[in-house]
């Protein structure tokens, strides 16, 4: 963790009971060993958020968000680490110590600092401009024309560039800040004549970071001129690519999904409505960094698709489709009829009826074949032809035959043509791998899996793994897929964990590195070590070696993994003989034979393998 040493931190963590922490935003009732609420992270009736006293975890088995105390504060109020820190030390009494930054990082964060307070001091300028004799143009549009009221206005901090071409400039230099973070903010441009304002008569959308402070604005035309809406320029604390309008609001919501809209209208629509889960990306087309940060969340959020279906819009929601597609997130298409979009549907029938449309919302793979088949002249047989083998290839983007059966099913229904025939022309685009490859990246629009990689758990394929999970929990000593070996590797940290003991029974045939490298080995490196040395092993001291809080998640997800009943030690001795032969078995493939030890490693493991299947073990 940065700021402080790591005595310091496990020092204030230890002094805040985990369980005092989250009563106090969380009703907690005690049973057995846990305590159990309703989860502040998504929307459930029965309570699956559980927080437990002796690994002073928190762990929430419907959207599986976990971590320590100090997880629980940034996740629940949007902070980030200083300001968990702040708030447990101030709860204990414990006095900080003041850190000494080097001349790099004083700069560094000194213009971060500058950065966040000229968009802060510019954010109150452009709403109280809305609020003035010259905003009232702006005003009246607001809510004569989108019918917005005073409490959305001030909610979404809307505000007004006026006409003038350096009404802001003259402000920030009553304000004492110099033209060189103007310059770097993108709030004034300096052009040989002088400084003139970037934003200039538009309406402001403040673009907030997930604190909901201010890091850069959009500006709307109130006419036909263009371009319509204009967005800050980059800088350190603003990229557009990475960046949603409403997600602060949004990862906020107890709905379990994100509504993805195209514009900042439609996001305050939706929210006034009673949808605060809109967001919007920051320009029509979805980018591959937003689609990282909906990924996430693919445990507890899925996501609707909401665009406008013109060109521009049906364009954007196809590549939309499949971006999210190849990440492994749950997406599905609300369709409007003849409405343009969300906003002016729910002012015709209403919030209700927006809902209903939700639940109706269509599965966006089929969706995006309907609008793709508008493209083609169904009375030419030839491009009715070239429709149906695009069709056909695309269904392999799809990696098991049952999934691939199941859309062919419903696809025939759809086009009217004979489930048999698409089985047919399938097994014919198959035979030209130049042309299936061509279909599946039509969907994909052209990304691969490894574009997402460095987001994702493992650098298999991301399709075949993340999107589809094998539902069979047998434990085999087979090749097992991915959330199949976090599942094994879960089911024996979470045991260890319970139960200590176990550790002398099996400690000469496991070892760290028959875990996969990143959060369980390191997991299994530091529970390991501890029990070595005959100490306890404690969850939250090894979160605090963890800055993302991602990387929390995943601990808590191993050690929080359900092992089922055992009803008797021969059950417990199957279980513990099939759990740890499939992980000296998966270790035994990511051996590297190219490397030194390679050999030796090798010996071993398949020694380690025979001695558990002739050894009784508990």
């Amino acid at each position: 963790m940065p700021m402080y040493s790591d005595d310091i931190i496990e020092e204030v963590r230890s002094r805040n009971d985990i369980v005092d922490v989250v009563s106090s935003y969380v009703q907690l009732k005690r049973s057995g060993s846990n305590y159990f609420g309703l989860c502040p992270f998504h929307n459930e009736k029965s309570p699956s958020f559980s927080v437990n006293r002796p690994k002073q975890m928190f762990y929430c088995f419907g959207c599986h968000k976990g971590g320590n105390v100090y997880t629980f504060l940034m996740e629940y109020n949007n902070w980030e680490f200083p300001e968990a820190i702040e708030e447990l030390a101030n709860r204990c009494g414990y006095q900080l110590p003041k850190r000494e930054m080097s001349r790099e990082e004083k700069l560094k964060q000194s213009k971060k600092v500058k950065l966040k307070n000229i968009m802060k001091d510019a954010a109150n300028y452009y709403f109280s401009a809305l609020h003035s004799n010259n905003g009232k143009m702006a005003m009246d549009y607001l809510t004569n024309n989108r019918g917005l009221d005073r409490d959305t206005i001030r909610g979404f901090a809307l505000g007004y560039a006026d006409g003038n071409w350096d009404s802001m400039y003259r402000f920030l230099k009553s304000k004492g800040y110099e033209d060189e973070i103007m310059k770097q903010s993108g709030l004034v441009v300096f052009h040989e004549k002088g400084p003139r304002d970037y934003f200039i008569n538009r309406l402001i959308f403040p673009i907030l970071d997930d604190k909901s402070k201010p890091i850069a604005f959009g500006g709307r035309v109130f006419d036909n001129s263009k371009p319509k809406y204009l967005n800050s320029n980059e800088n350190e604390i603003f990229h557009k690519r990475n960046n949603f309008y409403g997600l602060d609001r949004a990862k906020r919501s107890r709905r379990g999904a994100y509504i993805l809209c195209e514009g900042y209208m439609d996001v305050i629509a939706l929210h006034r409505a009673g949808f605060d889960n809109a967001i919007a990306p920051l320009g029509t087309a979805l980018t591959k960094e937003q689609v990282k940060k909906l990924k996430v969340d693919r445990d507890s959020k899925k996501v609707y698709i909401c665009f406008d279906m013109d060109f521009a819009g049906t364009d954007a929601m196809q590549r939309a489709v499949g971006m999210l597609a190849l990440c492994g997130v749950d997406a599905k298409v609300i369709t409007l009829g003849e409405y343009k979009d969300p906003d002016e549907f729910i002012k015709a029938n209403g919030s209700e009826a927006f809902e209903e449309r939700i639940n109706k919302a269509e599965n966006s793979f089929i969706f995006s074949l309907k609008k793709l088949r508008e493209e083609y002249n169904i009375n030419d047989p030839e491009e009715n032809n070239r429709f149906f083998r695009m069709m056909a290839g695309r269904l392999y983007v799809f990696p098991t035959e049952i999934e691939r059966d199941n859309y062919v099913a419903t696809l025939a229904d759809e086009f009217n043509v004979s489930a048999d025939s698409i089985r047919e022309l399938m097994r014919d685009v198959a035979k030209n791998e130049s042309e299936l490859n061509r279909y599946k990246e039509g969907f994909f629009r052209g990304y691969t899996a490894k574009d997402f990689e460095e987001e994702s758990e493992t650098n298999d394929d991301i399709i075949s793994e993340d999107m589809y999970e094998n539902n069979s929990r047998r434990l085999s000593t087979a090749k097992m897929s991915k959330r199949g070996i976090m599942e094994t590797e879960g089911i024996l940290l979470t045991w260890l964990l319970d139960e200590p003991s176990l550790y002398n029974a099996i400690s000469k045939y496991i070892d760290a590195e028959d875990f996969t490298e990143g959060v369980a080995r390191d997991t299994a490196a530091k529970m390991f070590s501890a029990y070595e040395a005959g100490e306890e092993f404690q969850p939250a001291v090894l979160m605090n070696a963890f800055e993302d809080n991602e990387d929390h998640k995943r601990i808590a997800g191993i050690l929080n993994t359900k092992i089922g009943e055992l009803e008797s030690n021969e059950d417990k001795e199957v279980l513990l003989k099939e759990t740890l032969i499939k992980l000296k078995n998966e270790g035994l493939g990511r051996i590297d034979t190219s490397k030194p030890g390679a050999v030796k490693r090798i010996k071993k493991v398949k020694g380690d393998i025979r001695n558990i299947q002739s050894t009784r073990l508990l």
